[in-house]
Formats: structure tokens, sequence, C-alpha cells
């Protein structure tokens, strides 16, 4: 079940091909391949935002908040953290987030969505949509959100073995550090189609 009282954790770089987001202490991250000459934070702001306790939070020191769907508070303790992003990964059927664009725009952050209906949301193009949106310029510290974590931890872990070519253990690992548990089956199952389809993957010790 989710937790409200997650303490804050540290995650490695999904840009690094070896360790994803590894959970420990003092581990840096950084969720991007920026491309050459964007423009970095300044380093006057901590990119780490306190964690607020959204459902399964987990937070990593690149400025990502992963979790469940926040309450009207966390949207405003978020933004006070200092987010500039909120990543919904939430369907239009779903109910409990009505008017939540609103709320993230008005309180002057960016507000996305990239829905993922369950397991079958598991998609390539979604894992690219990820990682397109928090490659984006002052895109950090962000939020990426679902339910209840589950698919916001498949996704980050997906996008990590698409975009990063990392190995099917790697994304595994990554998104179980981020609270994965019911839907890794779900995820391991997207690995093994993805390099069904692609043998020249790193698929080494997928099951």
């Amino acid at each position: 079940s989710d937790s409200r009282t997650m303490p804050p954790r540290r995650l490695l770089s999904l840009g690094c091909l070896a360790v994803l987001l590894a959970v420990g202490p003092g581990v840096e991250t950084a969720f991007a391949e920026s491309p050459p000459g964007k423009p970095k934070a300044p380093k006057t702001i901590d990119p780490t935002p306190p964690l607020v306790p959204i459902p399964g939070a987990r937070v990593s020191e690149a400025g990502l908040l992963v979790g469940g769907q926040p309450s009207r508070a966390d949207l405003v303790a978020i933004q006070r953290a200092g987010s500039q992003t909120v990543i919904s990964l939430r369907t239009a059927s779903e109910t409990g987030d009505e008017g939540e664009q609103a709320r993230v725009e008005r309180l002057g952050m960016k507000f996305v969505s990239i829905p993922v209906p369950g397991p079958a949301g598991l998609t390539e193009s979604n894992a690219r949509s990820l990682r397109k949106a928090l490659n984006e310029q002052d895109a950090l510290p962000a939020v990426v959100h679902c339910l209840s974590g589950q698919r916001s931890a498949a996704l980050i872990g997906l996008a990590a073995f698409v975009v990063d070519r990392v190995s099917p253990a790697a994304a595994i690992d990554l998104a179980k550090g981020l609270g994965l548990s019911t839907l890794e089956g779900a995820l391991r199952e997207r690995i093994r189609a993805i390099c069904k389809a692609d043998p020249s993957r790193n698929c080494g010790g997928v099951k």
C-alpha cells in the first residue's frame, strides 16, 4: 500500500548507462541527456525539493518527486518547494484529479499530461514523451505522478531502458527503487517484447 510518510531517498542519474537512480545515501541524479549548450539551473537553487508526502513518494537529488496523486495542499507545498513542472500520467477517465491542470498553472508551474492507462500505457512512445518533458529547459525540479505511484515508477524505468538503453535488470531495479511493485510484471513483459522486436538491444538477463 502507498505510504504518506516515506523517507526521502536519493537516486542515480537516468543519463548513466550503469546504475540508474539506485536508492542510496549521497547518490546524485540527473534525469536528462541535455542537448549541447542547454542552460543549467542556477547553482544557488537547491534542485532537491523537500519530500512532499504524496502517496508512495520518492525524491531524487536532481529534482524529481515521484509518486501518487497530490492533494490540493500538496500542490501548494510542491510549488513552494521550487518545483517547475507537474507531469500527470493519469487518464481523462480517472477521477480525483479534476481541475489539477488549472491549479498547477495558477501556481505558476507547467502541467504536462502523458496518459498511461495501466499496463497498456507502458509504451516506448510514452517513455520518450516523459523523457522529452523532463529534458525541457527549466523543467526541473519536477513531479511525476499517477494515482498511486506505480505507473510513475514503471514509466521512468521504461524510459531508462528505451532512451538510455540500459539493461533490463538496471531498468527494473531503477523502477523498484522508486517503489514499483504491482506493475513489475507488466514492465518486465514490455521489456521482453521490445527485446524480441529488436535483438540488437542490451537484453542480456531479461526474464
